[in-house]
């Protein structure tokens, strides 16, 4: 058994575990399906201890050029939760919020549950010097109408491919490219939220795994950078996993006080 601890008395943390990704998304299901109403909510901090590539709910292995998987020989993973392709491995630091239903952080609004998690990380990562906000949904929205768009459609359709170059309400950006990307699966008995922030990018190895054709390798090797971006750059320093959870515990725990 884990050590676990607590930040505050309602909340119970698993502390940073490294394991392959399929031991990850097991045991997220398994703590979303042992909570209840009343339980304590849990963090799960995790990262693959070596890389691979996990697909949305709705994406199929044939998305992926083929000949680049067999290269790089990554595991693909499957996830319950919507989006498309993440490359995990230690450059991804991922957290997983367990809330039973009832709590007050479940609220029937689906897009404003992902709010107080979005700012929360917001403020963890203002601590470390790291300047960055939320997307609000109607800039969403708007980034969504304008790619599908009949110029755009084509071109956003290979972008879109991989998870961290499109930004969904209350992700956490910096300008426009994405540092902290979210999701959620919501059952009867609770929810969880997850996010998965980029310690650093690897665009490299997803225009590869995710370009079916010269030209597409092309694009997305020129336009994932403008996307998305990793902590050490935005910091110009190398910032360790342990030192964002701990200021994103320690905002949580200011959060809740001052909520209390």
């Amino acid at each position: 058994m884990q050590n676990q601890r607590s930040c505050e008395p309602d909340w119970r943390i698993i502390p940073l575990t490294l394991a392959d990704q399929q031991a990850h998304i097991e045991r997220s299901e398994q703590l979303l399906s042992e909570t209840a109403p009343g339980a304590s909510p849990v963090l799960y901090w995790s990262q693959a201890k070596s890389r691979g590539l996990v697909l949305g709910f709705s994406q199929k292995e044939h998305i992926l050029n083929q000949a680049a998987l067999a290269r790089e020989r990554l595991p693909i993973y499957h996830r319950r939760a919507g989006g498309t392709a993440v490359l995990v491995g230690p450059h991804l630091l991922g957290l997983d919020v367990v809330l039973p239903a009832g709590h007050p952080l479940v609220l029937a609004d689906i897009v404003e549950s992902y709010r107080w998690f979005g700012e929360t990380w917001v403020a963890a990562l203002g601590l470390l010097g790291v300047e960055t906000r939320v997307i609000p949904p109607a800039e969403a929205h708007a980034q969504r109408a304008l790619a599908k768009r009949e110029e755009t459609r084509e071109r956003e359709a290979v972008l879109r491919r991989a998870c961290y170059a499109s930004n969904s309400s209350y992700e956490v950006v910096a300008g426009q490219r994405k540092v902290v990307g979210l999701d959620m699966i919501r059952r009867r008995n609770g929810s969880l939220l997850q996010a998965g922030v980029l310690l650093s990018s690897e665009s490299e190895t997803l225009a590869q795994l995710l370009g079916h054709t010269p030209a597409e390798q092309e694009l997305l090797r020129r336009e994932l950078p403008k996307r998305a971006v990793g902590l050490d750059e935005l910091a110009r320093r190398p910032i360790p996993a342990r030192e964002v959870i701990l200021a994103f515990e320690t905002i949580l725990a200011k959060t809740r006080r001052q909520s209390a």
